[in-house]
């Protein structure tokens, strides 16, 4: 998806700002949260509230400049890691291991595997879910013996939007 090819999460999104998250996007995370049994608390929740605010993957610095900027004084780091650490182990972020960046989950009603689409020109990413990869990837990995703790799937090349800004 392209800077002109959103998806309704994407515009869904584009409208939240940290203090005030949008119903639907505050019941999903009360959700997981509950079904973790795990706490969201109002830090917490405005880590989250900034990423789904963010139109591209933010680093975890990135992330911090955003909250102080948003809450006016500063924040340690450790403490957006540990958020950040929370919110991927409850399944509300996914992190991406090739730009050491958060983005929200486009599907955090259910537990799954993600694969992504990486503009490396706009930055752009895309979260797929493909349940066929994730069996043949799985396959794989049991063919071998081997136990996986964790897939991702990260495809870098150029987003559609892109891709027709460089052919023009």
């Amino acid at each position: 998806m392209g800077k002109s090819a959103t998806k309704d999460s994407d515009v869904a999104r584009s409208t939240i700002t940290a203090p005030k998250l949008a119903a639907k996007w505050r019941k999903l995370a009360e959700a997981r949260c509950a079904a973790a049994n795990e706490r969201l608390t109002p830090a917490r929740l405005a880590a989250y509230a900034e990423l789904l605010a963010s139109k591209r993957p933010v680093s975890a610095y990135e992330l911090i400049a955003l909250m102080e900027d948003r809450q006016q004084r500063k924040i340690a780091p450790l403490t957006v890691y540990r958020h950040l650490d929370f919110l991927t182990r409850v399944g509300l972020v996914h992190r991406l291991e090739s730009t050491h960046s958060y983005l929200p989950c486009d599907h955090p009603e259910h537990a799954h595997e993600s694969q992504y689409l990486l503009c490396s020109s706009c930055g752009h990413a895309d979260e797929v879910e493909s349940k066929p990869l994730e069996s043949i990837l799985n396959k794989i990995a049991d063919q071998r013996g081997f136990q996986p703790e964790n897939t991702v799937v990260e495809i870098k090349g150029l987003c559609a939007s892109c891709a027709t800004s460089d052919s023009d």
